[in-house]
């Protein structure tokens, strides 16, 4: 299914230390017409990323050190199959999110706090897949 400006079927991989929030997401996708794929945190590599040709990550940064996580994100950037993937991360701790900010954005990151609002989750994903965005722009989605 493609809506009329062209969002929808994107492939999006959805990545949360918990499975079923994991599920919940994909299904939430899947219903709205993109096609999800759930990965674990544990398998979940550039070079995964790049088989799967996804137009999306959506990644949990979890309660731990985000250390692994920014780490992943540095290397999607100096990918330059991954360079441009639009990324949305999300966070239960708020406080993460705000220490984490500039380093993010740095990367292009989108961040939103869990709970999110379903319409300011898919808004996020709408910027970040709009298209004719330039590899540029779609870093700062």
């Amino acid at each position: 299914m493609v809506d009329q400006t062209g969002i929808r079927s994107k492939r999006v991989i959805v990545v949360d230390h918990d499975d079923a929030t994991s599920q919940l997401i994909a299904e939430i996708l899947e219903y709205e017409g993109f096609a999800p794929l759930c990965c674990s945190s544990g398998l979940l590599s550039v070079e995964n990323i790049e088989q799967a040709q996804a137009n999306l990550l959506i990644l949990e940064l979890g309660l731990g050190d985000p250390s692994a996580a920014l780490d992943l994100l540095g290397e999607l950037r100096r990918n330059v199959h991954t360079l441009a993937l639009p990324v949305i991360v999300n966070s239960t701790d708020d406080r993460l999110l705000k220490r984490l900010a500039e380093p993010l954005r740095d990367l292009g990151c989108v961040a939103l706090a869990k709970p999110f609002e379903l319409d300011d989750f898919f808004l996020s994903i709408s910027l970040c897949l709009a298209p004719g965005r330039s590899q540029t722009q779609r870093l700062a989605c």
